[in-house]
This record gives C-alpha cells, sequence and structure tokens, in this order.
C-alpha cells in the first residue's frame, strides 16, 4: 500500500523524469545529426517536447519503480539511419553515449541549483526563513530529484543490454564476429525481455549503487 509520502515523491520526480528522458533523447538526435544522420530531425525527435519521446511502457515502469522508491524508465530511441553516417560502428557509439551524458550534465545542473537556492535561502532574516521554509524544502526535495533521477538514468541506460545505450557502446569493443549477437538480441526484442526479468529479480540492482553514492556526494557539495 502506498501512503501520502510515495505519492508526495512521485508528484516530484515524474516531471523531472519528463524533463530527463525529452533532454536525453533529444541528446541522440543531436549527435546523430552532428554526425551525418538527420532521420531524428526530419521525424520531430530534436525537440524537448516530451510528446515525441515518451513510451508509454517506460514511463509506466518508471511511475512503478518511483512509487518503491527506486525510479527508472525509458522512452522511445530515436531512429538512426546507419547508412548516413561514415564510421557506422563509432558513430553509433557516440550517439548512445549522449544521452546517458546529457543526464550526467543535467545532473551537475540540479547540484548548481541546489547550491544557490541553499545560499540564496542562508541569506535571509530567521524570520523569513521561516516563513519560507516549506517551499525551500520542497524545491530542495525537486534538486534531490533531479540529482538522483538522471544519474539513476544515466547508470539504467548504461547496462550493455539492448535496446540501452550500453549495448551500443558495448559493440564498438566487439570484435565483429560477436557483434551480431546484439543486433539479434534487440531485432527480435529479446534484449528487451531479459532486460525486465533482470530487473523483475533484482540482478541489476547493483547499477543504482554508483549512482545514488555519487548523488549523495553532489548534494553534500551543494549542501
Amino acid at each position: 500500500m502506498f501512503g501520502l509520502e510515495d505519492l508526495l515523491r512521485l508528484a516530484i520526480w515524474f516531471p523531472v523524469f519528463i524533463l530527463a528522458i525529452s533532454i536525453h533523447e533529444a541528446a541522440h538526435a543531436w549527435a546523430a545529426w552532428k554526425l551525418g544522420d538527420p532521420t531524428g530531425v526530419i521525424q520531430g525527435r530534436l525537440t524537448l517536447n516530451p510528446k515525441a519521446h515518451l513510451d508509454p511502457f517506460g514511463t509506466i515502469m518508471f511511475i512503478i519503480s518511483a512509487l518503491t522508491g527506486v525510479g527508472f524508465g525509458w522512452a522511445k530511441p530515436v531512429p538512426v539511419n546507419t547508412h548516413n553516417l561514415s564510421n557506422p560502428n563509432r558513430d553509433m557509439a557516440l550517439v548512445a553515449v549522449a544521452g546517458p551524458a546529457s543526464n550526467v550534465l543535467q545532473a551537475f545542473f540540479w547540484t548548481g541549483v541546489l547550491g544557490f537556492l541553499v545560499s540564496l535561502f542562508g541569506l535571509f532574516p530567521g524570520t523569513i526563513r521561516y516563513a519560507m521554509e516549506p517551499i525551500f524544502d520542497f524545491l530542495v526535495r525537486v534538486c534531490f530529484a533531479g540529482v538522483f533521477v538522471n544519474l539513476g538514468l544515466a547508470a539504467f541506460n548504461m547496462i550493455p543490454l539492448p535496446p540501452l545505450d550500453g549495448s551500443r557502446i558495448l559493440r564498438l569493443f566487439l570484435p565483429e564476429q560477436f557483434r551480431w549477437q546484439i543486433d539479434r538480441l534487440e531485432m527480435t526484442g529479446m534484449g528487451l525481455i531479459l532486460l525486465v526479468v533482470l530487473l523483475w529479480l533484482g540482478v541489476l540492482s547493483f547499477v543504482w549503487k554508483p549512482a545514488f553514492l555519487l548523488g549523495q556526494w553532489l548534494i553534500s557539495l551543494a549542501m
């Protein structure tokens, strides 16, 4: 049974998640465009409009996981035509890494906002600080969500299973004779099925630990 605190966390985390995945997917489209493939741009994916990026199943997974205190999900993948890339294997890895990199940068941004809020709040006299404390606490929670949601998304997407970005980065370092196995997992949808099963079993829980520790460290710098 979920309580009021769980619903409040979801209400704070969900808009942050929407922004995070919109920037993530737009970063993929931008990177592909810069590397020679305009497919994502033509299909309207170089935008922060969530409608262009939301995946129903990935969004539902985020809502469920956020209520349990974790918070992960995914968006619709940006289409990339590898025939437009000068070095498809390398360039696909660069396109892939652009998404998680954007999430790490967003985490740093939210850390900066948190540090600014803490400094600003400290300038007010005691009576004003007391009156504004509920607003300050809410904004701090938004910044916490910005840090942890983005680092969680970056870590999740670096899992080397298709269709996640980590599989395309891993593919860059695999010998040619093994790359087809990654491609087969993605084309058949078995990669996604395996990912969901591993998440359900808790096997991949170790990916959250580094993200959580990094998030704590960033927040400690800002506070």
